[in-house]
């Protein structure tokens, strides 16, 4: 009898309980004003009983909302909405009511706008757990920059004088623009991102531990160019205008405009620059020889003049508040040349000439970029479930034509022979196409699950000529020309977990990427065919140890796989004893990455990282004996262990005066069996500081001043000295803040070289090259149209990894 009791009562609970989740309530509401203006607002109900429990949602342009499926209790709102006060309200879901009206009226706040107007700015550098990033909108010393010079400023990060990005150390980065990777290689990332101005860029983000939504390639990390959007309502947008002076002339010109109603927004931009620089090179170098050195000086002075158009439009249709449709072309048209001059001494010491070459090196080049996006959202439900798809499309066409000219002298000066006089030609041709979807599902209301699949197929036509000049006569050098034709093909999948306690966050994903590439050099009849599956899981956890202590532990494994121009098998020239050739047999290299951090009332933030690479993909230079050349190429090397720690620590000084300051330490040991016919082991600790300083010397008026100092370091086979440099820079903001003026000096003291020697046994070099890096700007930015906000779109397109590697 006991017994029928407890489950005759057990029986009514599980009824009741069954009840209660069948009969949940769905709730309708409009959000307006005193005045009765509707408006679109963010709305948070939180369980009085059950603080783990809450919804978001936001109301529509109508300010209407709906959430299905509400549960019986006690609740708090909190509605928030820009312009207005934050209302906060609480209210019961009877048992039983199916349907329930609630609705809000906002008082307006101006003071509280005009107080954010006024202290609303945000910091230089903002670090979180599981990225950095850099509002290079409210830099002054950004001012006329070129995204490669400002990225060279972010704490962690190093650009060497050849554009090639590394991050603590660690060269395989992955460059996104606007979350869409950029399709090309080292060489020409480079070019792309001096092209793209610092004032079309809005924030700079750097994610050295992705999840598994990102794509795996990246070893180092995740650089994300986040360019600026307008968020008002009505028509509205910018005039840039920027001059500067180095030691030769620069200046640059843009437009953004955007229109946007309640069912559609349409915004495009153009921006042009025009950059003339010079660039000195100077190598000292022995090459060892049977009883016999043999000295050479190179030394060459380039003038490269460049002329970048970058443009975009696009359209998004709001179909209803839960469904829009976007379309989004972008492009650029970029045309250059080149003047280098230089020679090469040779003889028996460093002091006299035996022989010399001169050489006069012409080079034009073009860029030509045409990328679409269409894109497809649907928000499902208020709980936070969503889908989108995305449609990519990418052509590149690139061009480039040098013209060698080397004319020889003896020790008297005297013509000794007749001149090597030839001309490369490198046209390619690279197109991609990608699709993606993704779809979020929240579990309940501290657990969500995203997963996705996405496809990319790759396709690189590169035909490489090489002629000699025979009397007036061109003759094709069928031994240096090379037709270079690469497919790829990857085909992925991911899903990841996240989970929310009271003061933990952990998320455990796992993406699976399958690989086919082919690789058909046609002259040399060389194919070589891959086809790999592979596994990258990824972890991260976040533990709230009370309001100011904050700690977070992270673990991912990550691939990289060789770019198009690395596994290409050209040769390419600077001068007659140095040039660079790629390698076709090239693997990917894996990484296994962990990190530790810990933050300090959102300020102090403290990492520490350990991560190990096998098959490790870097640049090495070489020497060729028998001809007495130096070659630069790419190689598998063995291993790489990483260790770095990073100590940021913003401060403010006085009411005027902040100020960021980053340590950066880092240990790198390379290890490898078999380079230049030896084993190679080469260790190295070394640090940077990176600090920047802000003035607010009227509400109209602010200075910065900024620098950072580099320590001596080892990169594959390259020793490289250290060095610093400082920046500063001035604005002025008239008219309501509309027009902001900004004079800029970059490297004021002009100590920004690179200065490089040998860390493999047996090649001694010294190499000092110096860019034009002392210019003073002056900008101009002119906003005008409506200020009346409304948050923008943003999508990121299913064009990510495959754009970083083409060269």
């Amino acid at each position: 009898m006991k017994i029928f009791a407890l489950n005759f009562t057990l029986s009514l609970l599980f009824l009741n309980v069954v009840s209660a989740q069948t009969t949940k309530t769905r709730i309708t509401g409009t959000v307006i004003t005193k005045d009765g203006i509707k408006v679109s607002a963010n709305l948070k109900f939180t369980s009085l009983a059950d603080t783990t429990f809450f919804k978001t949602t936001t109301s529509n342009q109508e300010g209407s909302y709906v959430l299905e499926n509400f549960p019986t209790g006690k609740f708090l709102v909190v509605v928030n909405a820009v312009g207005y006060q934050t209302l906060r309200e609480t209210f019961e879901t009877p048992f039983g009511k199916t349907n329930m009206d609630l609705s809000f009226n906002l008082n307006q706040e101006v003071k509280e706008l005009e107080s954010v107007a006024i202290t609303g700015r945000k910091p230089l550098i903002e670090r979180h757990n599981d990225k950095t990033v850099m509002n290079v909108e409210n830099s002054i010393v950004a001012t006329g920059n070129t995204a490669l010079e400002i990225l060279s400023k972010m704490p962690g990060v190093s650009v060497n004088q050849d554009g090639a990005i590394s991050i603590k150390g660690k060269s395989g980065v992955n460059v996104l623009i606007d979350g869409k990777s950029t399709y090309l290689s080292a060489e020409q990332l480079a070019t792309r991102l001096r092209s793209l101005n610092g004032n079309e860029i809005k924030t700079i983000e750097l994610i050295t531990s992705p999840s598994s939504k990102y794509d795996a390639e990246g070893n180092a990390g995740i650089i994300n160019f986040k360019l600026k959007k307008n968020a008002n309502y009505g028509t509205n947008g910018s005039i840039d205008l920027g001059f500067g002076y180095g030691k030769n002339p620069k200046s640059d010109a843009g437009l953004s405009i955007n229109h946007r109603n309640k069912n559609l927004n349409v915004f495009g931009s153009f921006a042009n620059n025009n950059n003339k620089a010079s660039e000195n090179l100077d190598i000292l170098r022995i090459a060892k020889g049977d009883g016999q050195d043999t000295y050479f000086h190179q030394y060459n002075t380039q003038v490269r003049s460049i002329h970048n158009n970058n443009y975009k439009a696009g359209i998004d249709y709001f179909i209803n508040g839960q469904n829009t449709l976007g379309f989004l072309t972008t492009g650029y048209f970029n045309n250059g040349h080149d003047l280098s001059n230089g020679g090469t001494a040779i003889g028996q010491n460093f002091t006299k000439a035996d022989s010399s070459i001169i050489a006069n090196n012409p080079a034009k080049n073009k860029y030509r970029n045409q990328a679409y996006n269409l894109n497809y959202k649907s928000v499902i439900d208020t709980l936070g479930q969503e889908l989108s798809f995305d449609l990519d499309y990418a052509k590149y066409h690139s061009e480039e034509n040098t013209l060698y000219q080397n004319f020889f002298f003896d020790q008297n000066g005297t013509k000794y022979k007749s001149p090597a006089i030839f001309r490369n030609a490198t046209p390619s041709f690279i197109k991609i196409r990608a699709a993606k979807i993704d779809y979020t599902l929240p579990l309940n209301a501290s657990t969500k699950l995203d997963m996705g699949l996405k496809s990319s197929w790759v396709s690189t036509d590169n035909d490489f000529q090489f002629e000699n000049q025979i009397g007036t006569d061109w003759k094709n050098d069928v031994s240096r020309s090379n037709h270079f034709i690469y497919d790829e093909n990857i085909n992925a999948a991911y899903g990841s977990l996240k989970h929310e306690f009271k003061s933990t966050n952990i998320e455990i994903g796992l993406r699976m990427e399958q690989t086919n590439s082919k690789g058909n050099s046609i002259n040399d009849n060389k194919i070589v065919k891959r086809s790999y599956f592979d596994f990258f899981p990824s972890f991260s956890l976040n533990q709230t140890l009370n309001p100011n202590n904050e700690m977070g532990f992270s673990y991912n494994r990550r691939i990289d796989r060789p770019d198009y121009k690395s596994l290409n098998p050209f040769v390419y020239f600077v001068d007659l004893y140095t040039f660079s050739q790629g390698n076709p047999f090239l693997n990917p290299q894996y990484t296994n990455a962990f990190q530790l951090s810990y933050n300090y009332k959102k300020a102090l933030n403290i990492s520490l990282g350990y991560s190990i690479t096998n098959n490790l993909i870097i640049d090495v230079l070489l020497p060729e004996n028998e001809k007495k050349t130096l070659y630069q190429t790419v190689q598998n090397l063995d291993k790489q262990y990483a260790y770095d720690l990073t100590i940021g620590y913003p401060t403010t000084v006085t009411k005027f005066w902040s100020m960021d300051n980053t340590f950066t330490s880092t240990y790198n040991q390379i290890k490898t069996t078999n380079l230049n016919n030896g084993a190679y082991d080469r260790k190295k600790v070394n640090f940077m500081i990176n600090s920047s300083h802000t003035f607010t010397l009227s509400p109209s008026t602010a200075a910065e001043l900024s620098g950072e100092y580099a320590s001596s370091q080892i990169y594959g086979t390259y020793a490289i000295k250290p060095y610093y440099g400082i920046d500063f820079g001035l604005k002025k903001s008239f008219f309501d803040k509309k027009l902001n003026v900004k004079l800029a000096a970059n490297d004021v003291l002009n100590t920004r070289k690179a200065r490089i020697s040998s860390a493999l046994s047996g090649l001694d070099y010294n190499l000092t090259q110096k860019q034009e890096t002392r210019v003073y700007r002056l900008s101009l930015n002119y906003i005008f149209g409506s200020s009346s906000i409304k948050g923008t779109r943003e999508r990121k397109t299913s064009v990510t990894d495959e754009e970083g590697r083409i060269k």
